[in-house]
């Protein structure tokens, strides 16, 4: 839910557009649909898993996404997008704790949850024989 940091910080005219709309929308979108898809998945819904892996997958195409875009557009010599207004606000304290912090997080706890649905997937038979072996052994 960062990303509402950033379509507020557009709104107030701090940031350009350029990075604030789809890295913003992009951000509150995932976190919205965050909410159904664990409810989903802890619910055991048919297509609960492959709903969790879509939310991951947006979740990583939207951080792509805001990190491209505000590679290119940030001053430097890889900025080959000019917004009309620099992002100077995003190296500042404390959105600078976004993009150094919060995003870095984000991608593991990302990848760690596809890990985990991965491993569910797999998991059933061996959960199985696991229980087997209690009871034999009990």
């Amino acid at each position: 839910m960062f990303g509402g940091i950033f379509l507020v910080a557009w709104s107030r005219g701090g940031i350009s557009g350029t990075f604030a709309l789809p890295a913003g929308s992009g951000d509150v979108l995932v976190g919205l649909l965050a909410l159904p898809a664990a409810y989903l998945l802890l619910a055991g819904a048919p297509g609960a898993r492959a709903s969790a892996i879509a939310w991951n997958v947006l979740g990583l195409a939207d951080f792509a996404i805001a990190i491209g875009i505000g590679i290119l557009s940030a001053p430097g010599p890889l900025q080959l997008i000019v917004p009309d207004r620099p992002n100077a606000q995003l190296g500042s304290f404390p959105t600078v704790m976004i993009p150094a912090f919060a995003v870095p997080s984000s991608i593991l706890l990302h990848a760690l949850s596809l890990r985990q649905l991965r491993r569910m997937a797999h998991g059933t038979a061996d959960d199985q024989s696991v229980r087997q072996r209690e009871a034999a052994n009990a």
